[in-house]
């Protein structure tokens, strides 16, 4: 799967992050290049008003915008001599694990959520129009268009790289857990820091 680029908060950025789409993804289906999104986004332009009536198919689905993620916790600061040096090595391999096991997370969630996007895009863009659905249909869609946009967004999803399987992060967890059992020993170990001479 390509990497997503960071989003500004235009319509077009909300909708690639809610649906997991790329500049390219989007501006194929929209019929324009990824520079054209890549300009809108960064408010150097506008779409015209047929690429609006094709963009309003999908941000009729967003939901409520979700609140910001929570900022990552600053690192401790280094300690000398042999103890805390050994100390900082095991916190440095810590952090490292964390943050490859958060990766490893965030692939899995990402994974699942493209999948999730695809199945709602499916959806919204093939099933035929319920006459008892309370959203009018769009005298804009192309279903023949549709169906090739996705059936390219499924070929790119299923050559992407896996996500990790539950044997690799159940390794990297106890590799981590250990990193930190031994940090802890490390600390009952040290002098209190009054103690230390300067």
């Amino acid at each position: 799967m390509p990497q997503l680029p960071l989003l500004s908060n235009t319509v077009s950025a909300r909708v690639r992050a809610h649906f997991c789409l790329t500049q390219a993804e989007l501006g194929r289906f929209l019929g324009v290049t990824p520079a054209q999104v890549s300009n809108v986004e960064a408010g150097r332009s506008v779409f015209s008003e047929a690429v609006q009536e094709r963009l309003f198919q999908l941000r009729r689905w967003l939901p409520q915008e979700a609140a910001p993620a929570p900022e990552a916790p600053a690192p401790e600061p280094p300690e000398a001599g042999p103890l805390q040096q050994r100390l900082r090595r095991c916190r440095h391999l810590a952090a490292g694990a964390r943050y490859e096991l958060e990766e490893m997370r965030r692939r899995t969630q990402a994974h699942a959520a493209r999948q999730q996007a695809l199945a709602r895009l499916r959806q919204v863009l093939l099933t035929p129009h319920d006459p008892a659905s309370p959203i009018p249909p769009d005298p804009a869609a192309d279903p023949a268009h549709n169906r090739r946009w996705l059936t390219h967004l499924e070929t790119n999803t299923a050559v992407a790289p896996a996500p990790p399987t539950a044997a690799e992060v159940a390794l990297l967890e106890v590799r981590l857990a250990a990193l930190e059992y031994e940090a802890g020993e490390l600390e009952k170990r040290l002098p209190a820091p009054d103690s230390v001479p300067e």
